[in-house]
């Protein structure tokens, strides 16, 4: 919108774009309009009696530099620059989970994930990512990667009891966001490394006795055929004497 100084009575406007090429868009010569000008606007421009010039409908690579050059009743002369920006409306983002494989030989192991965070529409997007209240995330378990676009996040079972994120696309006029809930992912990881734990546990404790009742049946088994063959040897003998 035109900014008219204290006292500053146009009777001239000339709108002009200056880049990326410069041309005559709009001008006002003694409250005649005129926009019948050539320019990458042509059939989209009107400007109002207050000298604001509208363009409707804006498109992707409208974007550029305009000015509009007022010449009072006196002769004197401002000039004012406008930076035009086209937003395209951002999407809701998807998010994808990637975990990360563990080192077997690690006594602690965390829940290690990359999230990806795309939004398929949109320009100059910016992203984000935070705990769903807007809280930041802890530097020392968290790295964004790749413009925010990639989030890395290396949890532990115990201590971590926050297990979900989301992820915000934003541009100058438009915002989306999405959260994800890990709480699966580390629960499954947690549940194959405690049953590989378990597993482990088990066979100390089953080995041992297993081994202690197969030798403890084998005594018996050994004190079982001795015992048959002295009452065998007896009975013999009696009937010798018979």
């Amino acid at each position: 919108m035109v900014h008219l100084p204290p006292g500053f009575h146009v009777r001239d406007a000339i709108w002009r774009s200056l880049t990326p090429a410069e041309e005559l868009v709009a001008t006002s010569f003694k409250d005649d309009l005129e926009i019948l000008y050539r320019s990458r606007f042509t059939n989209r421009t009107r400007l109002h009696h207050n000298l604001t010039l509208e363009i409707r409908p804006v498109r992707l690579g409208d974007d550029g530099t305009l000015s509009v050059l007022l010449v009072n009743t006196a002769g004197e002369m401002e000039q004012q620059v406008f930076q035009l920006e086209v937003y395209d409306v951002v999407s809701t983002p998807v998010v994808q989970i990637f975990t990360q494989e563990r080192n077997a030989n690690s006594s602690v192991v965390p829940c290690a994930f990359f999230l990806t965070c795309i939004a398929s529409q949109g320009s100059n997007i910016t992203y984000r990512w935070t705990r769903p209240d807007g809280t930041a995330l802890a530097r020392d378990k968290h790295a964004v990667l790749d413009n925010s676009r990639v989030l890395r996040a290396e949890l532990d079972f115990v201590e971590d009891t926050h297990l979900s994120y989301t992820c915000t696309v934003s541009n100058a006029v438009s915002q989306r966001s999405v959260t994800v809930d890990v709480q699966k992912i580390c629960q499954k990881e947690m549940g194959t490394k405690d049953s590989a734990y378990d597993y482990r546990n088990l066979l100390l404790i089953v080995v041992p006795l297993a081994s202690l009742f197969l030798a403890a049946g084998a005594i018996l088994i050994m004190h079982t055929k001795q015992k048959s063959g002295k009452k065998k040897s007896y009975e013999v003998s009696e009937s010798e004497l018979a």
